[in-house]
Formats: structure tokens, C-alpha cells, sequence
């Protein structure tokens, strides 16, 4: 595997026997740790071959076993602008994502956001497909050493992320943010944590077993014209960086499928959206790249009646249940579930004192 030592070149990767990520800075104790490794010899985040990352999770922060596998895992896609989003809330971009209905948006997040299928794949099956296809992509643009070096600077730097303050978290509750300006590469990487807590409160949506429910279910833009599909505007932070560096606010879009890894990565739940929203820094005239504030961060997606649906739900509530969160009168409530209508369910948290606040439930959105 490839690692960049501290003094080599970008374009001269130093060949290592482990691409692990260095020891959790933030465990003092040798036995447990608060995010566990993916597989032997790697670390908490790995890159597919797709661009993406499958990414170990502990949405409790409860203490477990160094060499313990994680009992869930967030696979996320590559990261996508979106052009056409201006200042939007969080809100109004699922409003513009509803209104393009059910299958052809479901059919538009498969096709443009291609990640990559993980079931019955291992752990570090996956990590070599991710640094050979970081090779193979890079031979004709920027070189495989170059593209190869990057990709793991990048891997390291969302697992330095993952563990980042969790320890303190866990034990007062208190969420802080980055207090720095960020690069754009950086928002991803130092919003993981806040998007796992949020995706697996996502998870108790789709099964059903959501402690607050929406505020009211709304038809999405009654009343007004349909906009152009949002989704048509997206492009990738090389294009972006080309075309709209000098932009003062982005959003940046991903989508998420949560994995079991004790089932071979089987999907648990359906796919999610995560929106993260961003406002450009003044920064030192020394200074040449652009650095951004985090804003807020919304995470959505589709409660569909299908039996593709119904499946997701299953799966959510299979492995809720499985984890002891099952709970008196959920049942009732899943089974009723079946006759709702399909719409799009979404959280937002923004920053307030460089702290985050609580998600709180948007409205649903009834498609038209």
C-alpha cells in the first residue's frame, strides 16, 4: 500500500507495508478505542474505487474493542457542487430535489452519483480497489504516483477527522465545530462525525421508530414553478475549482448508504442525501486558497410505499432491533407506515457559537 512520508514529494509515494492511520490520538487506553478499523492493517476510512469512502462508525461513542470490527459503516460517494443552489436553505434544496418525483430522482441519484456495490466484498478488497483505481485514473491526468499520493492524504486526513474531539464529546455532550477555515477538500472530511449522527437518526426515520416526528407533511411547491432540476447543475470540485472558486457560499452534495459489515456489507436502510453548506473566509493575502465556514448541514431522503421501500425499512428496523433499540408500539407504527404516501423526509443542524445544535425534523414533502 501507499504512504506519503512528511518530507517525500506529492509525486514520489513511499512504498510501506501498512496504510494504516497512526495510533487514535484522542485513546488513552490500548484495548478500546471509540472508532474501530475497518480491517487488519487499515484504518478507520478507506477509499472506493469510485471516489467515494466506506467510513467505520460508532453513532453511540460507546468504548469497544481495538480489534473488534465496527457494527456499522457509512459508505459515502464522491463529492459533487451544486452550480445552480445560490442561498438556498437546506430545505428548499430537498423542495427542488422533490420536485423531480420519486423514480425519476431515485433513478438520477443511482446514475450520476455511480457508487460503487460493496456487498460480499472484504474490508481490504475494498481499500486496493480504491488506491489501483486512484492509479489507473491519475496515468492520464496528473500522473498515477501523484493521483495515488493524494488519494491516501486525503483517506488520512478524513480519519484524523473521525476521531477528532469524539472522546471529549462522549463525555459532556458538548458538539463543537472546527474553529479554522476550512478547504474545500477539508468540509467533507470535518463534517463526517456530525452527518454519522445524523444518518443514523435518518435510519430510525425509514424504519419507522423516529422519536420526533415531522412537524406536517407539505406538497412540495404548491403554487409556484417548478424550477430547473438541481441535480442538472452539479458538477466536481475540480470543475467547480475552475469555474467558481471566486463563489462566496457552496454546497457541496453526497449521497450515503449505511453498510453492516458482520453481513458482508449488506445495505442497511435506504440511500440518504447529505447536503453540507458553506460560507468563503477572508483569508491572509499569503493566503491563495480559498477556505470556507462551515454553515449547516442537512441530511434527507425517500420514504417510498414500493416494495423497494419497504425492503429499506425492513432492513433499518432489522438492525435497530438487532443493536436493543426496539421498543413498545413500534410495530404498530412500521406496519401502518405501509400506507403512506411517498415523500422525502429531511434533518438540518446549523452552527450557533461554534457549536452545533440539536437536528431538528423539516417537513415532509409529499411529491406531486
Amino acid at each position: 500500500m501507499l504512504e506519503v512520508g512528511n518530507n517525500e514529494e506529492p509525486d514520489e509515494p513511499n512504498l510501506k507495508t501498512s496504510s494504516k492511520i497512526e495510533a487514535m490520538p484522542d485513546e488513552d487506553n490500548e484495548t478500546t478505542v471509540l472508532v474501530s478499523d475497518l480491517g487488519k492493517g487499515l484504518g478507520p476510512v478507506v477509499q472506493t474505487k469510485d471516489g467515494g469512502y466506506l467510513v467505520s462508525m460508532n453513532p453511540f461513542n460507546m468504548k469497544i474493542e481495538r480489534e473488534g470490527m465496527p457494527k456499522l459503516t457509512m459508505q459515502i460517494s464522491r463529492p459533487f457542487i451544486l452550480e445552480d443552489q445560490k442561498r438556498e436553505d437546506g430545505f428548499e434544496v430537498f423542495q427542488r430535489l422533490a420536485a423531480m418525483g420519486p423514480e425519476e430522482l431515485t433513478n438520477k441519484l443511482v446514475t450520476f452519483m455511480d457508487m460503487d456495490e460493496l456487498m460480499g466484498k472484504t474490508a481490504e478488497q475494498i481499500a486496493f480497489e480504491g488506491v489501483a483505481s486512484a492509479i489507473v485514473s491519475g496515468r492520464n491526468k496528473e500522473g498515477a504516483n501523484f493521483s495515488a499520493a493524494r488519494s491516501v492524504t486525503n483517506v488520512k486526513m478524513m480519519a484524523k477527522a473521525m476521531v477528532e474531539g469524539r472522546k471529549e464529546r462522549a463525555s459532556t455532550g458538548i458538539w463543537n465545530a472546527k474553529e479554522d477555515a476550512m478547504t474545500m477538500e477539508e468540509i467533507l472530511a470535518f463534517s463526517m462525525q456530525k452527518i454519522e449522527a445524523m444518518a443514523v437518526e435518518g435510519l430510525k426515520i425509514q424504519a419507522g421508530m423516529d422519536e420526533e416526528e415531522a412537524p406536517l407533511d407539505v406538497s412540495n411547491l404548491i403554487g409556484k414553478e417548478v424550477p430547473n432540476h438541481l441535480l442538472d447543475s452539479a458538477i466536481s470540485l475540480q470543475e467547480w475549482e475552475a469555474t467558481c472558486a471566486a463563489n462566496d457560499s457552496l454546497s457541496l452534495l453526497v449521497t450515503i448508504q449505511l453498510r453492516d459489515p458482520l453481513r458482508r456489507y449488506e445495505p442497511v436502510g435506504g440511500l440518504q442525501i447529505a447536503v453540507l453548506q458553506a460560507a468563503r473566509m477572508e483569508t491572509s493575502r499569503e493566503d491563495d486558497e480559498v477556505r470556507f465556514k462551515l454553515t449547516g448541514i442537512h441530511v434527507g431522503g425517500l420514504k417510498l410505499r414500493s416494495g423497494e421501500g419497504q425492503r429499506q425499512s425492513l432492513s433499518a428496523l432489522q438492525w435497530l432491533v438487532g443493536i436493543g433499540m426496539g421498543k413498545t408500539g413500534w410495530k404498530k407504527k412500521v406496519m401502518g407506515a405501509k400506507t403512506a404516501k411517498n415523500m422525502i423526509w429531511s434533518l438540518s443542524s446549523r452552527l450557533m457559537a461554534n457549536m452545533w445544535i440539536k437536528p431538528w425534523r423539516n417537513p415532509n414533502l409529499k411529491f406531486l
